[in-house]
């Protein structure tokens, strides 16, 4: 009873959020990138889709989710799909951010928001929370939270943007990602 409750909450939250940036513009904000180094928003999504992905390194669904997405970045990058990740991490734990992508090896960029300026312009309320982004920078997609299969809807979301802009595609298959981690340590730190 108490896990059929938990996941409604957590799918009446998802679904409460999910409608409420779709269709607006994004700004074309300077973001931090994990290197020092500044971008714009708009080099993400000016060529292609790019699905920005607000994440942290303590919570165990934004690992799950990270590893679906970097297969993602790899199987639909030559369709102009572009993945760009956003750590919220505090100040006090930014320098997590490096070596749990090292580890993990993450292939598509990662900015860094510990001040949580864009995070506030894109609303996020919950972690993680992914938006889909067209090349015109309009939000066409927006979800909150990640349980298992979901990754089967984020790869439903990107063949469809791509289909309806008639870009060409090969076929992809999520490989399945474990969700038992031996010898696992969740530390969180706030």
């Amino acid at each position: 009873m108490k896990k059929t409750v938990t996941a409604f909450l957590l799918f009446s939250f998802s679904i409460n959020l999910a409608n409420s940036l779709e269709g607006s513009k994004v700004s074309n904000s300077r973001i931090k990138m994990l290197n020092g180094k500044y971008a714009k928003l708009s080099k993400y999504y000016e060529d292609g889709p790019v699905i920005i992905n607000f994440w942290t390194t303590w919570w165990p669904n934004c690992e799950m989710q990270a590893a679906y997405l970097n297969q993602l970045n790899d199987g639909f990058n030559s369709a102009g799909l572009k993945v760009l990740g956003v750590n919220i991490n505090s100040p006090k734990i930014l320098n997590q951010v490096r070596p749990w992508i090292n580890k993990r090896k993450i292939g598509y960029d990662i900015s860094v928001d510990p001040s949580g300026k864009l995070s506030d312009e894109f609303d996020v309320k919950g972690l993680p929370t992914l938006f889909m982004v067209d090349k015109n920078g309009i939000v066409i997609n927006k979800t909150a939270g990640f349980v298992d299969g979901d990754e089967s809807k984020y790869r439903e979301m990107v063949t469809q943007y791509l289909d309806s802009e008639n870009i060409k595609y090969e076929e992809f298959n999520f490989e399945k990602e474990s969700k038992v981690k031996k010898d696992a340590i969740l530390q969180i730190d706030f």
